[in-house]
């Protein structure tokens, strides 16, 4: 069974029964389903983890813990500081493996853009042809085509400790895709003129290998309570959500 997002995000975002809260547009439930199906051998699995997974998953976000990847950016003088964002060089950090950022991002989309994960018959997001540009260069065959940019965005405040699954973005001058991690967001922008337009903060077109330091939990959440707003809250849900509030904490439901 081929995980969309690798099974060790999951731990990330359980609470203490070993449950993280699913959130689509039709439901909200506490739940210990992961996102998986039949898909791809052992071999092309290795592949992802070793070029990737097995590299990004120890330094993402633990819940009130340590941040390693914001850790090890910080610990080097930025390249551009601007209102919002900073902006770190990767290729120069003997800390961050920038290929290996690559992979994990690339894999991830290409998976969602080749299979529904349960989700009708069409895969998640559509990359047109150029998933198969991905499946060369995750299988190292290709270089990622220059109308590709993908931008890694790394949490500079409070950590959300959630996962978001590749969904399609709204820009109108490119095509747009982006998934979720706890405490990074990696966008993919695709189309004519992205080197242009986003080429300076790509991590792949750009031979320093930005990556940008951001406050990306109010967006988030913003985002996850619009699209789940009319979701149905299952009884366990609310149940879970008043003893925490019993507690004297609050919750928000795009939490």
């Amino acid at each position: 069974m081929s995980h969309l997002m690798s099974a060790g995000i999951y731990p990330l975002c359980w609470n203490d029964k070993r449950e993280h809260v699913s959130v689509t547009e039709a439901l909200m439930m506490p739940t210990q389903r992961q996102t998986k199906a039949h898909l791809l051998c052992s071999g092309c699995e290795g592949n992802l983890s070793t070029n990737g997974e097995r590299y990004v998953l120890p330094l993402l976000s633990r819940f009130k813990g340590a941040f390693p990847l914001y850790e090890r950016l910080v610990k080097q003088e930025p390249i551009e500081s601007v209102k919002g964002m900073t902006v770190y060089a990767g290729d120069s950090n003997p800390e961050i493996d920038v290929a290996k950022l690559i992979h994990f991002g690339i894999g991830i989309l290409w998976k969602a853009a080749v299979h529904p994960f349960g989700r009708g018959d069409e895969p998640r997001i559509d990359l047109g042809e150029d998933s198969e540009a991905l499946r060369r260069y995750l299988l190292g065959e290709a270089a990622l085509p220059h109308h590709l940019a993908l931008m890694v965005a790394v949490e500079s405040g409070p950590i959300l400790p959630a996962m978001i699954e590749p969904y399609p973005g709204e820009n109108p001058a490119f095509k747009s895709f982006f998934f979720y991690v706890p405490g990074m967001q990696m966008q993919l922008y695709i189309g004519k003129g992205i080197r242009e337009a986003r080429g300076a903060y790509s991590i792949n077109l750009n031979p320093r290998g930005p990556l940008l330091a951001v406050k990306l939990a109010k967006d988030i959440r913003g985002s996850l309570s619009k699209h789940s707003a009319e979701a149905y809250k299952t009884p366990k849900l609310l149940a879970t959500i008043a003893d925490i509030e019993a507690r004297g904490l609050a919750v928000k439901l795009g939490d």
